[in-house]
């Protein structure tokens, strides 16, 4: 049998040799032509090309054709994209006609934004080459269009190489579509179709956000319109509609769709902060996205000096980074504390998606053939569907939610106004039968009396007082549960106070065998600035509850400055034997919430929260040899050495003076007429307010007035306030006299709002007969010194023009009434923004300026005035405060502000009328507000 030959060496030689020259010669063949044929409208054709990269862009087609044709690479993908670069990028592809006649198609380069592309198309002779893209003008004479259009004829039976040179602007993003003239009209009309309709959906809904921002004020919403209207800036610059088709700004291309994605993305972070409240939820992750903001708006400037290729590179990057770090931000923020998140994350969930697969498309880190533009308008299309939606069912929700709340809070203001009603009434009928009780119970203790009888009466008051703290405890619990309570600033001794609260439990004290004591140390102010009725309440209400579960021993009442070195506290600390070793039933002054439901916790959680009301603190320690010490500590500034001060009062300043007692209850007006006739005083007693204000008319026109009208404030056709108003505004009541206002704890006024009718002191019934002779008699002091007789000279100039700035209509009444009675007419403003504007409008001789005004208060309009007069130069206006606060702090502020004078209300006649002489009359008008005060009261 015959062996086979192996090759030799030669002949391995040879085929190796063979085998490179095929490659070589395939290498250097042209590609595949594409192959064109009847019924072919529109192809894709972008497989069939191959690209070349130049880098230093100096390659001519020669070069090309004759030494770098071998370099050539395939595209892979429907759509090529190579990244960002600037590098110049060469393109080949070859067309085949086999249709037996000249083929007319139309070449489309999409997208072709280039800034320059060359064409090279074959000839008989060669190549031409036409010139287009973004920096090109003008165009060629091709269909202008979006995409680069170049009109072929094909001749029938012949292969042609084409060759495309391809300057970048932002990077390298090719597709190839090869179309009949038909079929390219009908390709253009279908690829703009989903642009207009998602294009209009946005535009819708970016309307619609703004309405809801017009409509809420809500800042998401707006930010939220503005990141929609900046997306679409984007997605339609890049799909080439905005700076190409519709408007003639293609040089502006790259820079228009980077500066718009980087002014979006810091829209969507501002959005998002907003949006989930992330200031009020989340303080860092606020303060981390608008510092995202603020560097987007920052690299959108920056980019404007980068080439475009690195400046797309910054704003796609960036978005990607976005993109991430918002979608974190809604993880992070999926708490129930933030209900909003998860419709946030369902919606955004679209956009942050398309944007992070565009950016890494775009980056050529993962393979998409779609139109990146068109699905980011989708994303966002429906991203704005689901946050519209989503807000609607929200706004519905919110809707009926705020309803049904309005309706609660409807009832419960109906039910706390039922309430308030109904406690007001029990107080008024109540505290006027206790007052008979307790008032009749005093006089007959005033008369001689058996021991056994004495013990009897003493037994009822004890009862009386008992039931009236209880009723106290009651009614202040209710103010408080229903929103707080109204605290007066007065200026009150402080050892009264102690010693008055001590006082009600001495009898009761004294049955268990329980000394009290007080222990006010030195340095604490005989005088003080607060509430003193408040302050009473907190000391009766420990007081009652110590000497209630007290057993043998004593009780220490110690009154200091406050350890803790806070400026004007002043510490009370109640120990003793006597409840050094029982001292649980304190535990509600320090808990919350006790568990104690009977009269001892009330009053003693009353106590606790009028302490905090009044800004102050109690509590619990414990002491020497583990003896529990309570204690509260409360801010009462010294009061001021001023005019203020108590007067030395003579009781029998009362003698031979007379005294209208004005009140519904027969039984009421015979105590304190019994009482004041034992002072005595001159008594008459009216039960109707308007027979009351007709004898106060009878008396002044017989030159007999009182001197005291003594008034109640719940009464019926007329309250006291309202009577009091009445009294200053007749014209016929011209003598000055003492108001004294009697009334329950629930409707009791304020101190601010009684000076502001005129009434001189407010006391809650029932009181006793030694505080309302003391009373009294601190009123009529006040008077005797206040009070001048208006002589000639102190008569104002009846044609002064008077300008009052007064919010309360009862203030308002009474300070026109006190005008007319001297001769006086004033025009009258309700805050101190009307004030300003009436001033620089006409021209006024004095302005009587209320301080505490809604709107602008009195303080900020006179300086206002003041700066209006300093820019006009005009003569400074005089500006006197009348106002209800008497206090130095409010006569310092008012000195500041501008104010020339200031008089306390309730405000006398006599000192209404210096005043204004003061003021207006030319040897004596003072220009400053380093006047002095009408009632001699200077600051400091």
């Amino acid at each position: 049998m015959r062996k086979k030959r192996p090759p030799n060496r030669i002949d391995l030689w040879l085929l190796a040799l063979g085998l490179l020259l095929a490659g070589s010669q395939a290498l250097a063949s042209p590609p595949p032509p594409f192959v064109i044929q009847d019924g072919q409208s529109t192809t894709r054709m972008t497989v069939y090309a191959e690209y070349l990269f130049d880098d230093r862009g100096a390659w001519t087609l020669n070069d090309v054709r004759s030494r770098l044709d071998d370099r050539f690479k395939p595209a892979t993908r429907s759509r090529q994209r190579l990244g960002f670069h600037s590098e110049v990028v060469w393109m080949r592809f070859a067309l085949r006609n086999e249709t037996g006649a000249t083929a007319q198609r139309i070449l489309e380069l999409a997208p072709g934004l280039f800034r320059e592309i060359q064409f090279y198309q074959p000839t008989e002779t060669g190549y031409r080459m036409r010139r287009s893209g973004l920096e090109v003008s003008p165009p060629w004479a091709d269909i202008r269009h979006r995409h680069q259009l170049f009109e072929l004829s094909l001749p029938p039976g012949e292969t042609r190489v084409y060759y495309l040179r391809l300057q970048p602007e932002l990077g390298v993003n090719f597709s190839l579509h090869l179309s009949t003239p038909g079929g390219q009209l009908e390709r253009n009309l279908a690829d703009a179709v989903p642009y207009w309709l998602f294009g209009g959906v946005i535009i819708g809904l970016m309307l619609f956000n703004l309405g809801l921002y017009f409509t809420s004020r809500h800042r998401a919403h707006l930010w939220y319109a503005l990141f929609q209207g900046l997306f679409l800036v984007t997605a339609f610059t890049a799909a080439g509609f905005l700076t190409v088709a519709y408007l003639p700004l293609a040089g502006a291309h790259a820079r228009i769709e980077l500066t718009a994605e980087l002014l979006a993305i810091a829209a969507s972070a501002l959005f998002t902060r907003d949006f989930l409240d992330l200031p009020e939820n989340r303080p860092l992750l606020a303060r981390l996205l608008k510092g995202g903001a603020w560097l987007c708006l920052g690299l959108a400037l920056a980019t404007l000096s980068l080439p475009t290729w690195q400046a797309g590179i910054v704003a796609y990057g960036t978005a990607l980074l976005a993109a991430a770090l918002l979608f974190a931000v809604g993880l992070r923020c999926l708490s129930p504390d933030i209900p909003q998140t998860r419709l946030y994350l369902l919606a955004r969930s679209a956009v942050l998606l398309a944007v992070m697969l565009a950016a890494m498309a775009s980056f050529n880190w993962i393979r998409l053939d779609l139109s990146l533009p068109l699905l980011m308008l989708v994303a966002a299309a429906v991203e704005g569907i689901l946050f519209a939606a989503g807000l609607t069912v929200q706004r519905e929700s919110s809707l009926r939610s705020d309803l049904n709340s309005r309706q609660l809070e409807a009832m419960e203001e109906l039910t706390w106004r039922t309430r308030s009603e109904t406690l007001a009434r029990v107080s008024h009928e109540i505290r006027t039968p206790m007052s008979g009780i307790l008032g009749m119970a005093e006089l007959l203790g005033d008369t001689p009396l058996t021991p056994n009888q004495k013990e009897c009466v003493r037994t009822i008051r004890s009862a009386g007082e008992n039931l009236l703290r209880i009723i106290n405890d009651v009614l202040e619990y209710s103010r408080l549960e229903e929103g707080g309570t109204d605290l007066n600033r007065d200026q009150f001794d402080l050892s009264d106070v102690v010693m008055d609260a001590l006082e009600l439990f001495r009898e009761r004290a004294e049955e268990k065998h329980v000394e009290l004591i007080a222990h006010i140390h030195t340095n604490v102010p005989s005088r003080v600035e607060g509430d003193p009725n408040k302050l009473r309440q907190v000391i009766t209400s420990i007081l009652a509850a110590c000497v209630r579960h007290a057993s043998a021993g004593e009780i220490v009442l110690d009154v200091g400055r406050d350890t803790s070195g806070r400026a004007h506290h002043l510490r009370f600390e109640l120990e003793g034997s006597a409840i050094a070793h029982n001292a649980d039933f304190l535990q509600p002054l320090q808990d919350p919430k006790p568990d104690n439901t009977d009269s001892t916790g009330l009053g003693l959680t009353i106590a606790r929260q009028l302490t905090e009301a009044m800004g102050g603190q109690c509590g619990l320690r414990e002491g020497r040899r583990q003896a529990s010490i309570c204690w509260v500590s409360i801010p009462l500034p010294e009061a001021p050495d001023s005019a203020d001060q108590p007067l030395d009062l003579d009781p029998a300043m009362l003698s031979g003076r007379s005294m209208l007692v004005v009140d519904d209850s027969s039984t009421v007006t015979r105590v304190i007429r019994q009482q004041a006739l034992n002072w005595g005083m001159r008594v008459t007693v009216s039960h109707d307010p308007r027979e009351a204000l007709a004898s106060i008319r009878t008396q002044a026109n017989l030159n007999e007035p009182f001197d005291i009208v003594l008034l109640d404030q719940h009464m019926p056709g007329m309250s006291g306030m309202q009577l009091a108003a009445r009294i200053h505004e007749d014209p016929l009541i011209s003598h000055p006299m003492v108001l004294v206002m009697l009334t329950g704890v629930q409707d009791a006024p304020t101190a601010t709002q009684a000076r502001n009718v005129g009434i001189h002191k407010v006391l809650s019934k029932p009181v006793s007969g030694a505080r309302l002779k003391q009373a009294l008699a601190e009123a009529l002091g006040m008077l005797t010194r206040h009070s001048l007789d208006i002589t000639g000279d102190m008569k104002p100039d009846p044609g002064l023009r008077i300008l009052v700035a007064e919010d309360h209509l009862l203030s308002q009444k009474v300070i026109r009434g006190m005008l007319a009675k001297l001769g006086l007419e004033a025009e009258v403003v309700a805050n101190g923004r009307e004030a300003v504007a009436a001033v620089q409008a006409a021209d006024y001789d004095i302005v009587l300026m209320d301080c505490e005004m809604p709107q602008m208060d009195g303080f900020e309009a006179t300086r206002r005035i003041r700066q209006w007069e300093k820019e006009t130069g005009r003569r400074p206006l005089p500006v006197v405060a009348l106002t209800a606060h008497i206090l130095r702090e409010h006569r310092e502020r008012s000195m500041a502000s501008g104010m020339n004078a200031h008089v306390p209300k309730p405000v006398e006649l006599s000192a209404l009328a210096e005043v204004l002489v003061r003021f207006t009359r030319p040897a004596a008008a003072v220009s400053g507000p380093d006047s002095g005060h009408a009632s001699d009261d200077r600051p400091g």
